[in-house]
């Protein structure tokens, strides 16, 4: 049911962020610094109070970006899927993946906008209102440029998302099919693996396309005046800069926070799916 998939996905979403959060803004910093700043320099220059900077807009948005992923996810399967999600083919679970993603950019393109300006605001010379708080980096953007200023790097995010939830919903469904026994219930177990094989799968395959748009987002990207801030002439400058390693800056850092991040997600989910569904007759 839906209702069930909005709370599970809430309530697994933000047990999962509190968790990630520290790493995500390490890797943030590390993508939006210069490419000769290695993570023990930037370890040094932070606190532990500084690793939660900008946690309020993703801790808020994380519980409504898993219920609608989730929702989402489970509404398309089921409109293309007569049987049990476990059962359907994977061109379909690439189709209803592609379709959460989509459904779900439009929501984290704001929240991503003010984590990344916050996580960021210490290495920049003038970080403005992103020092301030959530509420005065939003206000700041839309008296720049309306609402419209909340959805810089929107394409971006979309070339994230995509790619991402695909690897993301498919490599949960092929782990935990894996895992799991014909005709057998799925053990915790074989779900807290899946979901660490999701969390590795979402990263390792739009990883520069999300170090894109944090530059984007940061402007960090050091393009010359009057050359707009598009995906491919940051991806395109930050190549240039300092080749492929540039574009997977913090990528380890990210995948060792998103296997134990995930696996607490999709565990917390199904728990709590099974404690709001009514038992078999």
């Amino acid at each position: 049911m839906s209702r069930n998939d909005i709370l599970a996905g809430s309530i697994g979403g933000a047990v999962a962020k509190v968790f990630e959060h520290p790493l995500d803004t390490l890797k943030t910093r590390m993508q939006t610094s210069r490419p000769t700043v290695g993570v023990l320099a930037l370890a040094q220059r932070t606190t532990v109070a500084s690793l939660y900077r900008g946690l309020g807009a993703p801790l808020l948005a994380s519980g409504c970006e898993n219920a609608i992923l989730f929702t989402s996810f489970n509404a398309t399967a089921r409109a293309i899927h007569d049987g049990e999600r476990d059962d359907m083919p994977f061109p379909r679970v690439l189709l209803a993946a592609s379709v959460s993603a989509v459904a779900v950019s439009h929501l984290l393109t704001p929240v991503e906008y003010v984590k990344v300006r916050m996580q960021s605001a210490p290495l920049l010379a003038n970080p403005g209102a992103s020092a301030r708080g959530s509420i005065a980096c939003v206000a700041d953007a839309i008296s720049r440029r309306g609402v419209a200023g909340l959805y810089k790097g929107h394409c971006a995010m979309l070339a994230r998302e995509v790619p991402g939830n695909v690897a993301w919903f498919s490599g949960y469904e092929l782990a935990a099919r894996a895992l799991t026994p014909p005709n057998r219930r799925r053990s915790e177990l074989a779900t807290c693996a899946a979901g660490a094989c999701a969390g590795m799968a979402y990263w390792a395959v739009p990883y520069p396309v999300d170090t894109v748009k944090s530059s984007i987002v940061a402007g960090t990207h050091g393009l010359p005046a009057g050359v707009p801030p598009t995906l491919a002439n940051v991806a395109r400058k930050l190549y240039a800069d300092g080749g492929l390693r540039a574009l997977y800056r913090g990528c380890p850092l990210t995948v060792a926070r998103a296997a134990p991040g995930n696996a607490i997600l999709f565990t917390v989910y199904e728990a709590v799916q099974r404690r709001l569904s009514p038992p078999p007759k």
